[in-house]
């Protein structure tokens, strides 16, 4: 009898030391089964085991990431689902749970919450931990995605109407777009205010000379430096604007056809005869017309240095329309290093945009090194493998059980960020700092819990152990935040939270101050704070008291008060998202959100996000605007870059807000949102009526709206290559329309006609992108910006197939014998005659030989 459980217990361990050699034996199938009415999705969980020896019935542990919540009564009697926290996830077998034997296949059912349409729902970051070798957690590397095949797995609602897109569907919506000839186009994206073409072009060579203002140095030098690659000798630099030279660079007074301009406005000449002269308002306005200048070059002179470059004559005059073009960045969900966050700068200066919201901490992560606090990054920074989260998080979004790998932990060193301040500040952007709270605070609060158990181990006192500590310990609040964290809020009731915020403002101060940076505004998020936080609280119990408070909620306002008290005594300005700048009250029986009269005159800068198309909160934006509130509009049915460009299963992205495809930017209008045709989240198109009763942005309300902001979201963003992916074209669109004038089309009453005009514009606009700027952008990174392709739309009709894309210009290629198409492939240029029966692959390929994903027509 002993020998026997003696070879039982040997045999566990056997298999569970087998499957932590070989993870690759286990091979993990994930597949939806239906999005059903109940407004849950059913989907299948499949253990393939390829090992040699069965997986026990007992003594493991499966982990992994989820971004719905998983209804644990769903399981299988065979599995016990537990939601660890946030979106992770734990599977232990039950004591019906049989040994899995080698080859064989166990598949187990769930539901969650919420529709699952894409590839990027499935389960991530899977790995085992054995109980014999729980310090030594197994990553499960074998994951794959069964196809979506039926309108069942790809219906989010069963009032979607927004089909997938097939080859055929991409032809018929491309089919309104035309090549244009090259030399129609407007070479610079975004759009001058004005611009004169004349007859010839002046030459750069290498006898080129920069005179400067002596306040412009630093926008000489980074001409030369620009020039200096193309030519492979740079240009002598020459301090004094009046200077010989055959480049000129002045500060001055410019004039718009409408008339004088404001800041970070140029007037650019190139003379055939006199070369260049070009003019700013200031040096930003310098700064931005060297950016037109080097869109002026062919994009194939950078490819190679030359002797001699053409560059046609012409005039231009130009200013923005928005003081706040930004893009943002996630940094947090998934940690991206230095080099990429400089390159994406360097993106944003190439069409004007002048503001970097980063998004340094939130549940997930701390990424910024705060002198004095090392568990910031030490134990906030990390994310791996853990029981007690005392040295690292748990994993989120994929970032699997490995500690200190990228991208889930990673954090900018002190010198890092004083760099990354330094090159956007060269590039005229200012960077403006997110840390969010009081919400999204997990990183921190758990960093804090880490410094104030480390201190009480050392024998320090309480006081000093508990200086910066973010939670009441007596606190037995319940909530849980959108993203299903249940300890994510920092309690705004203790004197440790304050003495924290000045403690970071106070060394991201230093840093700036370090990088001759400036840093004028501090965006504290303020956003998601899940309904319960603060409810059990004493010491916020004590404080509602003392401030005549009956709801928790209410402590918001206080903390907000409390902060922006901390920043205006630092000269700072306070910003967040929209939930700063409103209060939630009843009306006709509905909770809604209205501007919070409170706050109106401090100044705040205000981010209007949430105008999702069919929820009612469309008018949020013109609502904070109209009220006095600075407004920008980040608006996640136009500008949240990490929403998914469409539908398509494999098209990877959020989609809780609908799709942004590239023209979603283009198409609006921030002084007129409410232009039709508009469309609902789901599909459908909103009638006009369905908007009588928003409220429409008034003449005082306007000169609120100081601009527009681009969001990279970092849940799904887990490689570099993936957030350039997310973020290029759309920042151009979106550069188009925070810098140039108000497009004409927008001004068009005729609904019809309207359409029609915006249909013209984009056309242009989408073969600048294919003809020019994307070329441009292939020659100048290679394949470090690897920028979206969108694949082909194709048709076969009488026999011909017939293609196109939607950014023409871009190339198409295509094969008929079953291979992948390559950069080598037959070019699609015209209709191709089939013969017999097949099927045709396509894709679209960029300049550099990178292609789409490939599209299937069958004949």
């Amino acid at each position: 009898m002993r020998f026997l459980r003696f070879a039982i217990i040997v045999s566990g361990i056997l298999g569970h030391v087998a499957l932590a050699r070989h993870p690759e034996r286990l091979t993990v199938y994930w597949g939806v089964v239906a999005n059903q009415d109940n407004g849950r999705a059913r989907w299948e969980l499949t253990l393939v085991n390829q090992d040699t020896v069965a997986l026990p019935a007992s003594g493991w542990t499966l982990y992994f990431n989820f971004m719905r919540p998983i209804l644990p009564e769903s399981a299988p009697p065979s599995v016990r689902l537990t939601h660890v926290n946030g979106d992770f996830y734990r599977l232990d077998p039950t004591d019906t749970f049989a040994p899995l034997p080698p080859g064989a296949r166990r598949t187990l059912s769930f539901e969650s919450m919420g529709p699952l349409i894409k590839a990027i729902d499935a389960p991530s970051g899977l790995y085992l931990v054995f109980q014999e070798a729980p310090n030594r957690p197994v990553p499960i590397q074998d994951v794959r995605v069964l196809p979506f095949a039926s309108e069942f797995q790809t219906r989010r609602h069963l009032a979607d109407r927004l089909p997938v897109p097939t080859p055929a569907l991409r032809y018929y919506r491309n089919a309104p777009l035309r090549l244009l000839p090259a030399d129609s186009l407007t070479p610079v994206i975004p759009t001058p205010r004005h611009l004169t073409r004349r007859e010839g072009h002046w030459t750069l060579d290498r006898t080129a000379a920069i005179a400067y203002d002596p306040a412009l140095a630093r926008e000489a030098a980074f001409l030369a430096d620009v020039l200096a690659s193309l030519l492979d000798a740079r240009p002598l630099l020459l301090e004094g604007a009046d200077q010989p030279a055959t480049i000129r660079l002045r500060l001055g007074a410019v004039r718009l056809p409408d008339g004088p301009a404001g800041p970070e406005a140029y007037h650019l000449i190139v003379d055939p005869e006199a070369g260049i002269t070009l003019t700013g308002t200031d040096a930003a306005g310098v700064f931005y017309g060297i950016q037109t200048l080097q869109q002026l070059i062919d994009p194939s002179f950078y490819r190679q240095t030359s002797e001699a470059i053409p560059i046609p004559a012409l005039e231009v005059r130009d200013a923005p329309r928005f003081g706040y073009r930004g893009l943002h960045l996630d940094v947090a969900r998934n940690f991206h290093p230095k080099e990429v966050v400089l390159r994406l700068l360097d993106l944003m200066a190439r069409y004007k945009l002048n503001r970097f919201h980063f998004h340094l901490t939130d549940d997930e992560g701390w990424r910024l090194e705060i002198e004095g606090l090392p568990e910031l990054t030490e134990v906030g920074g990390c994310r791996g493998h853990t029981e007690t989260e005392a040295t690292c998080l748990v994993p989120s979004h994929g970032s699997g059980p490995i500690p200190g790998r990228p991208p889930g932990s990673g954090y900018y060193t002190r010198e890092d960020f004083v760099e990354i301040l330094r090159y956007a500040t060269a590039r005229h952007i200012e960077v403006i700092p997110e840390i969010d709270v009081p919400g999204h605070a997990r990183a921190a609060i758990k960093a804090m819990e880490a410094r104030y158990a480390r201190l009480k181990a050392a024998g320090r006192p309480e006081a000093e152990a508990a200086a910066y500590r973010l939670v009441d310990p007596a606190d037995t609040s319940v909530y849980r935040s959108v993203q299903g964290w249940n300890d994510n809020v920092i309690n705004v009731c203790l004197p440790s939270t304050y003495r924290f915020l000045e403690k970071v403002v106070d060394e991201l101060r230093r840093l700036y101050d370090e990088a001759g940076a400036p840093l004028r505004v501090m965006h504290t998020g303020g956003d998601e704070v899940p309904h319960g936080a603060w409810a059990g609280s004493p010491a916020c119990r004590a404080v509602m008291q003392a401030e005549g408070l009956d709801d928790p909620a209410a402590l918001q306002q206080y903390f907000l008060d409390r902060f922006d008290q901390i920043l205006r005594r630092r000269g700072l300005r306070t910003a967040g998202w929209e939930e700063i700048g409103l209060v939630a009250t009843e009306e006709n029986g509905r909770r809604v959100h209205r501007p919070n009269p409170r706050f109106r005159d401090r100044g705040f800068l205000v981010y209007a996000w949430n105008n999702i198309w069919g929820s009612g909160a469309e008018d949020h934006a013109y609502r904070l605007a109209n009220a006095g509130y600075d407004v920008v509009l980040s608006l996640a049915s136009n500008l949240y870059f990490d929403l998914a460009y469409t539908k398509h299963p494999d098209e990877a992205g959020l989609y809780w807000a609908g799709f942004v495809d590239n023209d979603a930017p283009y198409r609006l209008e921030p002084f007129d949102l409410f232009l039709g045709p508009i469309q609902h989240w789901l599909g459908h198109t909103l009638p006009p009526e369905a908007f009588a009763h928003h409220e429409r942005l008034t003449a005082e309300g306007r000169p609120r709206i100081v601009g527009l902001q681009g969001q990279l979201w970092g849940e799904t963003l887990r490689t570099p290559d993936r957030v350039f992916y997310m973020a290029v074209p759309r920042m151009l669109a979106l550069a188009e329309r925070a810098w140039a004038e108000r497009p004409a089309w927008s001004r068009i009453a005729d609904p019809e006609a309207r359409q029609r005009a915006l249909q013209t514009a984009w056309n242009a606009f989408a073969n600048r992108l294919g003809q020019r700027e994307l070329p441009r952008l292939d020659a100048l990174y290679g394949e470090a910006v690897p920028y979206r392709l969108p694949p082909p739309g194709a048709v076969v009709e009488d026999g011909y197939l017939k293609a196109n894309v939607a950014l023409p210009g871009l190339t198409i290629r295509y094969t008929l014998d079953g291979s992948e198409p390559t950069a080598d492939s037959p070019r699609y240029t015209e209709p191709v005659r089939l013969e017999g029966h097949g099927e045709v692959r396509l894709r679209t390929f960029d300049t550099n030989g990178r292609g789409s994903r490939t599209v299937h027509v069958v004949y």
